[in-house]
């Protein structure tokens, strides 16, 4: 592969979803709620990472398990974006999640279906694909939940699969599917505090935790390691530094997919051999912007570049 042509990122989406996003006032349990507005976005975790790693004007192909049920809604949107689609089709019906904002108290209620329940043989299928993309691209992005009828140490065996052609894979992912992605050496993993304190079995909640599970990660072989911190920011370090993005004071309408803006901002600034600092600027900026709107929308390039400059990079231990 030629390291001077830019090829597609590739997201790697097992369990797909539509999310619905309703808004309304004093959402009450037990009682008729009504919906101010709502709206229906194509998502799951590496598809909301492709959409705003499109809109940062990076390429971008996506690939997983696509119900045959309802998947023209996601066809569509791929072909609207010029999003490049390598989804293996299977048998069933794509899940849908509700998001139920209460705009009074900004509390976000989920709701989220089970999804799609692929056979080995759909597997192995995605796997030929996987091989298939692995010849020609070189950055992938592995995110999300495994389905129940996928072995969890999938993710793990895709990285090690994309070791044997030279592919730099990021890792997003929690609970047993990420323990058995560790092992497999990815290039980065962007845990949450959750994640990271469901992995090291601590509550973190001192920098002295968490600077542990940071040089725990480094030591099992992964180069990059980034943590959403949620409003506090987030870090990154690889062996050379440890470095702490401040978030940019923005107007909050969801936090819905905020994570994966983050994954996307990382993953282009990476793509585009941008230094550490930039990279988590990148990635900041990214999440930042997607907070300020509602549903899983990816921001505008333009609304990223404008918060770019209010990001604040500090050293950190």
């Amino acid at each position: 592969m030629n390291q001077n042509i830019i090829t597609p990122i590739v997201t790697v989406t097992f369990n797909p979803a539509l999310d619905r996003t309703l808004h309304l006032q004093n959402f009450t349990l037990g009682e008729v709620n009504r919906v101010d507005n709502e709206r229906t976005d194509p998502g799951g975790k590496g598809i909301n990472v492709a959409k705003v790693i499109k809109a940062l004007d990076y390429p971008v192909l996506v690939t997983g398990f696509l119900g045959k049920k309802n998947a023209c809604s996601f066809q569509e949107y791929f072909d609207q974006e010029n999003i490049h689609n390598h989804f293996v089709e299977v048998k069933g019906e794509n899940r849908v999640n509700i998001k139920i904002v209460d705009t009074t108290t900004d509390v976000v209620s989920e709701l989220n279906f089970p999804g799609i329940s692929p056979t080995i043989a759909d597997l192995d299928n995605l796997q030929t694909t996987l091989r298939q993309l692995a010849a020609k691209h070189k950055w992938f992005v592995l995110s999300g939940s495994l389905p129940p009828t996928i072995p969890t140490d999938t993710y793990a065996n895709f990285i090690e699969i994309l070791h044997q052609y030279d592919c730099k894979v990021i890792l997003d992912t929690s609970g047993p599917a990420l323990v058995a992605g560790i092992a497999a050496r990815p290039f980065a993993v962007k845990p949450n505090l959750p994640e990271l304190s469901q992995l090291m079995n601590s509550p973190m909640d001192s920098d002295e935790e968490i600077l542990g599970a940071i040089q725990y990660l480094l030591n099992q072989g992964i180069a990059k390691v980034a943590i959403s911190l949620g409003e506090k920011g987030s870090l990154v370090a690889d062996n050379n530094q440890i470095l702490r993005a401040i978030a940019p004071n923005v107007p909050v309408s969801s936090t819905v997919g905020a994570g994966d803006a983050f994954v996307a901002g990382f993953s282009v600034g990476q793509a585009r051999n941008l230094s550490l600092t930039d990279s988590i600027k990148l990635a900041s900026a990214a999440a930042g912007a997607a907070v300020t709107l509602p549903g899983t929308q990816a921001a505008s390039l333009t609304d990223v570049n404008k918060l770019l400059s209010q990001i604040e990079i500090q050293k950190w231990r």
